[in-house]
C-alpha cells in the first residue's frame, strides 16, 4: 500500500514537472520573439515583420538539412509558427502569402536577412555614400 503511494505521488510530480517543462520551452520561443522584436523597435531600424520573418528563418535555416525537400521546408515554417504564442495568426498568414518564394529561398545558401529582403519584409541596405 505504501509503495503504491509512493508510486503514485511520484507519478503526479514527474507529470507537474513535464507540464511545466513544456509550458515554460513555448514561453522560451516567444519570449525570444518578442526580445527579438523589440530589440529591433528600439534600434529603429527594422520593422517588426521583418524582426518576425528574421526569427522565422534562422529558426528554420537551422532546423532543415541542406537536401530538404519542398513538404519538408513547408512543415518546418508552419511548426515554428505554430511555436510563435501570440504572434502564431501573423507568422501563418505571412508564410501563406510568400510560401513558394521561402521555400525557394530556403533551399539556396542565402541568410535570413537576404531571404527577407527578397519578399520585401526586410528593406534592403541602402547603398554606401560615396
Amino acid at each position: 500500500m505504501m509503495l503504491r503511494n509512493v508510486f503514485l505521488v511520484s507519478l503526479l510530480i514527474y507529470a507537474v514537472c513535464a507540464a511545466n517543462w513544456e509550458i515554460r520551452e513555448e514561453g522560451s520561443a516567444e519570449e525570444e520573439l518578442e526580445a527579438i522584436i523589440a530589440e529591433s523597435l528600439a534600434e529603429q531600424q527594422a520593422s517588426p515583420v521583418c524582426s518576425i520573418c528574421k526569427y522565422i528563418m534562422k529558426k528554420v535555416k537551422t532546423r532543415i538539412s541542406s537536401n530538404a525537400t519542398p513538404d519538408e521546408i513547408k512543415n518546418k515554417l508552419n511548426s515554428t509558427c505554430d511555436k510563435a504564442g501570440l504572434l502564431k495568426s501573423k507568422c501563418k498568414k505571412f508564410v501563406a502569402k510568400h510560401l513558394s518564394t521561402l521555400i525557394d529561398e530556403l533551399m539556396t545558401d542565402d541568410g535570413p536577412k537576404t531571404i527577407c529582403v527578397k519578399v520585401h519584409a526586410c528593406k534592403p541596405k541602402p547603398p554606401p555614400i560615396k
